[in-house]
């Protein structure tokens, strides 16, 4: 098994990737990691090595991103457009240096809106798409986050949650009535805190993660913190202003959805509900029990079969 750690040239900027590859004939497999900005090389490297024994794992540090992150970020105004020009130019390196003719392509979060987009505008670069908390769109997902917290502070007669709610109004499309960008941070906060991203039964928590980052990035760690909010700052108003995933209705290659059942970052209902209507040659909605929105990492197990279980 050789893992290696390298600088490519992507649309005439330096950009790292992650190769673990332990024999070069396998098929390759692209994670695309969430954020957006949050590589997660760390995570894929503590609790999803099984995948290893199947396929050359290619892990990209977007542009802005961890290893990625460098001085043009100063200046430079990054649009999903560019990264799905990037993610274009980085499959086309690996289908070239690995001689495929396709590849396979997991996306989780953030990095599955990318890959979704992807794979509908080229399909033919891609064997099987992989999406792990497939948001859907940011509209429709507030409601079911807001819906979520409510019923959670009702069942624990949390008071000042409920009171906080009762102030912002329940959202209209996208938009809160009261203190708008406040009631955003303040229900993705209780998301969190009520076992939307990491279920309660879980054995990992966010301390864990930080540990691993810390470890794998060391001083670097700096450029990770700094690549979030550079990717956050431009991207996020990107997204939450458009709606072109809801937009998807038909898929020209197989693909497979992964979620935790009770992932409320990116509400399992919507997705299931966009699913329902998707037309593709082969398509499956995989509901993981006992894990949120980091499914890919609190049931690594299970999630890492699903994908083996393709080939």
């Amino acid at each position: 098994m050789k893992i290696t750690e390298e600088y490519i040239n992507i649309n005439n900027s330096r950009q790292n990737i992650m190769i673990a590859c332990k024999n070069a004939e396998y098929p390759v497999l692209l994670i695309l990691h969430g954020g957006p900005g949050s590589p997660d090389r760390p995570l894929v490297l503590r609790y999803n090595k099984e995948l290893f024994e199947y396929f050359t794992v290619v892990c990209w540090d977007q542009r802005g991103s961890g290893l990625s992150y460098n001085h043009e970020c100063l200046t430079e105004k990054i649009t999903v457009d560019l990264l799905l020009s990037d993610l274009k130019c980085l499959v086309q390196h690996l289908l070239s240096r690995f001689g495929k003719q396709k590849i396979y392509l997991a996306g989780h979060s953030w990095g599955a809106y990318l890959g979704l987009r992807f794979v509908s505008e080229y399909p033919q670069y891609i064997e099987y798409y992989i999406g792990t908390g497939q948001g859907i769109s940011s509209e429709k997902d507030e409601i079911y986050k807001y819906n979520f917290v409510l019923r959670e502070a009702e069942k624990s007669n949390d008071q000042q949650v409920l009171k906080k709610l009762l102030l912002f109004g329940e959202p209209q499309g996208y938009h809160y009535k009261n203190k708008d960008m406040q009631a955003k941070r303040f229900v993705a906060k209780m998301v969190q805190k009520y076992g939307g991203y990491i279920n309660p039964e879980s054995t990992i928590s966010m301390n864990q993660y930080f540990s691993l980052y810390l470890k794998h990035y060391g001083v670097n760690v700096f450029k990770v913190i700094k690549g979030i909010n550079y990717s956050v700052k431009y991207l996020n108003p990107q997204v939450n202003s458009s709606d072109p995933i809801s937009c998807i209705t038909d898929l020209n290659i197989p693909a497979l959805f992964i979620s935790g059942e009770c992932d409320y970052v990116c509400p399992v209902e919507a997705t299931q509900k966009w699913f329902e209507k998707l037309t593709a040659p082969k398509k499956d909605f995989v509901l993981i029990k006992n894990a949120s929105h980091m499914v890919n990492f609190e049931k690594p197990d299970e999630w890492c079969k699903q994908i083996i279980d393709l080939l």
